[in-house]
């Protein structure tokens, strides 16, 4: 739905525009930038209609995901090979290590299953409990 919107209206009523016609579709945020000034409008609470091919797709899998976490405070390093997303791990295997005092401490897979996030960087200092990988055990 197009809004026009007329340079001499007041700004409560040019907002209030943008908010009716932002409440007529499914958008969740709308940011509009102009003469160094932004406006954003969002959504709160409820969520937007669904779509219909939405509702044709299947259901999700419910997912077992376990949380690898720092044992201690170091510099986090990739393993070698270096782990991707989506790879499936056949059984336990170093994924990285975390480097502290120069003692390299392991984070190992502990079990088979499927790299679902890398949550922290090569190279970046991590802090004891910090989140690096998430497995999905399926």
């Amino acid at each position: 739905m197009p809004v026009h919107l007329i340079d001499g209206e007041p700004i409560a009523a040019r907002v209030g525009r943008l908010a009716d016609a932002f409440d007529d579709t499914d958008l969740i945020r709308l940011s509009i930038e102009r003469d160094g000034v932004t406006v954003e409008l969002r959504r709160r609470g409820g969520q937007p209609a669904p779509v219909a091919e939405a509702a044709a797709a299947p259901a999700p899998q419910p997912r077992h995901v376990d949380t690898l976490r720092s044992d201690v405070v170091g510099i986090f390093r990739l393993g070698r090979p270096a782990p991707s997303l989506g790879e499936t791990l056949a059984g336990d295997r170093e994924l990285g290590f975390v480097e502290a005092l120069g003692i390299r401490n392991p984070v190992r897979s502990l079990g088979g299953g499927s790299i679902v996030a890398i949550l922290a960087q090569d190279g970046a200092a991590v802090e004891y409990g910090q989140e690096l990988f998430e497995i999905d055990r399926g």
